[in-house]
């Protein structure tokens, strides 16, 4: 079964503050969704940063920076 809720965010060059976003959003108290990050084209760790990551609720996407995602 799907989950209820699809979370969706970008991220571009934030390593910094990418591992306390994501820890905060998988311990929320509600856990029935998916959490798509999309990597636009970071030029820092922050895929590297992503990958270290193992819920099965992310999902990453890494694309050539748009600006937009």
């Amino acid at each position: 079964m799907p989950p209820k809720v699809s979370i969706v965010t970008a991220a571009y060059n934030g390593e910094k503050y990418l591992e306390e976003s994501i820890n905060s959003m998988l311990n929320q108290t509600f856990d029935d969704f998916e959490f798509i990050i999309v990597d636009d084209g970071s030029t820092d760790n922050t895929l590297k940063t992503l990958q270290q990551f193992t819920d099965s609720r992310i999902r990453i996407i890494h694309q050539s920076n748009q600006g937009q995602t």
